[in-house]
């Protein structure tokens, strides 16, 4: 990067961390300096040009009526005459600096000089001649420019008037007049100071809020209020943003929401597993303990048996208990996980679920299965899916009060779309505290994880309807098969 990028770079950084504030004054400033200081330029030269032109013009004019006024004088020889018409005519033009009369040969024969008659004047370049009228050109002199006009006094003669017009009048007026642009030009600047002042503090103000409401924000504040009443782009970014703050408010409060559920959640199911963990030794210790000791009872009987009548009953009854023990322990693993899910698939598992669940209610329950649900899928899909219909079935058990259901399941290429319903007592799931119903809340979280949809439709009297739609291959899953 060469040094004007660098420069330019820092000029830029520099012209970016000024304040607002400063910006919109230097803005105001700027703009009224830079045009009034153009108008004046302009202004200046124009009456320049001007003042130049009228210069020029009344040199022409008084040299060429001097040239008739002075021939007279002159060809009477009435010095005195010629000097006092020189010296009036320059009293009443104060813009003269200088009339004087001179003849081919350089000599003066009349001036309106105080003093000696500066000789500077008469080194200048000569006039050029052959004109009828007067000859006007400007002359650089120690006083400075001076507008020199040149008449003959007689037609082909050598007595020559010269009249110097330097305007110092006018000039002055012009140094005034440019004087007064410049204190128009500060009082403009005063004035629009203030209101630039003024109208900065009316933008800066809510931009101000905004930033004061941003840090807010960012410190976790979400509840700010901006008032604005205006209804211009400020007041509808003020607007936009207070929409911001309520959506993000709201954004907080549902994040905040779902941790809380998330919290419970995970505190239920961890309360479930360390519950399930107790009932599954409470049944090993009481059921399984009390047989296997049962079985040993029954063992020392055999040992001491010594008829094979009494031999013989007592295997049978040992066959019994362990035939007993094995139905436990079959149905304690298959509340816990049917082994069918992992070695046969979801279908075989979702009909085993529900031939127990009819054995135990007295509610028909209607399969239907579309697509090829024969294939296998993701174990994490799968899984889900089992454990929505065993939730949805409990809770119908529990619940529903239903006499009639009915659970279909739909292959597609992408998603696998299913749903379950009954005929039950129905509920207001829409006004139903997730803290408490935390059997729906596992279920979408269920889905959720997986990237699908979850829905579930109830009313009083008219039944439940749960629905769902999950992706044949899951972002995730954590199980193997």
């Amino acid at each position: 990067m060469t040094e004007a990028d660098n420069f330019i770079a820092s000029t830029k950084k520099l012209l970016l961390s000024v304040p607002l504030r400063v910006k919109i004054l230097g803005l105001a400033l700027g703009l009224i300096l830079t045009l009034s200081f153009i108008t004046i330029f302009l202004v200046r030269q124009e009456l320049n040009q001007n003042i130049d032109h009228a210069l020029r013009e009344e040199a022409g004019l008084v040299a060429g009526e001097l040239s008739y006024q002075a021939r007279d004088l002159l060809l009477i020889n009435d010095v005195f005459a010629l000097n006092s018409l020189l010296r009036n005519m320059r009293k009443n033009r104060p813009d003269i600096r200088y009339i004087f009369v001179h003849n081919s040969r350089q000599q003066v024969l009349a001036h309106t000089f105080d003093n000696l008659f500066p000789m500077e004047l008469m080194d200048q370049e000569p006039f050029p001649g052959g004109h009828q009228g007067p000859v006007t050109r400007r002359l650089k002199t120690s006083e400075g420019m001076i507008w020199d006009s040149h008449a003959e006094v007689f037609s082909g003669g050598d007595i020559f008037i010269r009249v110097g017009v330097k305007g110092d009048n006018l000039r002055r007026q012009l140094s005034s007049l440019t004087g007064t642009l410049v204190k128009m030009t500060g009082l403009v600047a005063g004035v629009g100071t203030v209101l630039s002042l003024f109208l900065s503090g009316l933008i800066a103000k809510p931009v101000t809020q905004l930033l004061s409401a941003t840090r807010e924000i960012r410190r976790g504040n979400y509840n700010v209020a901006l008032p604005w009443e205006a209804d211009d782009e400020i007041g509808k970014l003020i607007e936009g943003f207070g929409d911001m703050a309520r959506s993000l408010q709201h954004a907080e409060t549902d994040r905040e929401d779902k941790e809380r559920l998330q919290r419970e959640f995970l505190q239920r199911v961890m309360a479930g597993q360390e519950g399930e963990r107790k009932r599954i030794a409470r049944e090993l210790h009481d059921q399984t303990g009390q047989a296997l000791a049962s079985c040993m009872v029954e063992l020392k009987l055999l040992e001491q048996a010594t008829e094979g009548k009494a031999l013989r009953q007592g295997i049978d009854r040992l066959k019994k208990s362990i035939t007993s023990e094995l139905e436990a322990l079959h149905t304690l693993a298959m509340d816990l996980r049917p082994s069918v899910l992992d070695d046969l698939g979801l279908i075989p598992a979702i009909q085993m679920s529900v031939d127990r669940f009819r054995q135990r209610y007295a509610t028909e329950i209607r399969l239907r299965f579309l697509g090829d649900m024969e294939e296998r899928t993701d174990p994490c899909v799968e899984t889900c899916i089992y454990r929505i219909i065993q939730e949805s079935l409990t809770n119908m058990a529990k619940y529903a009060q239903a006499s009639e259901a009915s659970i279909f399941l739909e292959r597609k290429t992408e998603t696998i779309r299913g749903g379950i319903e009954d005929n039950g007592i129905g509920f207001d799931h829409e006004t139903i505290d997730a803290a408490k119903s935390m059997g729906i809340y596992g279920m979408r979280e269920r889905i959720q994880l997986l990237g699908g949809k979850f829905a579930i439709n109830s009313e009083h009297g008219l039944g439940t309807m749960i629905s769902f739609e999950i992706p044949v291959a899951p972002r995730v899953c954590h199980e193997k098969n």
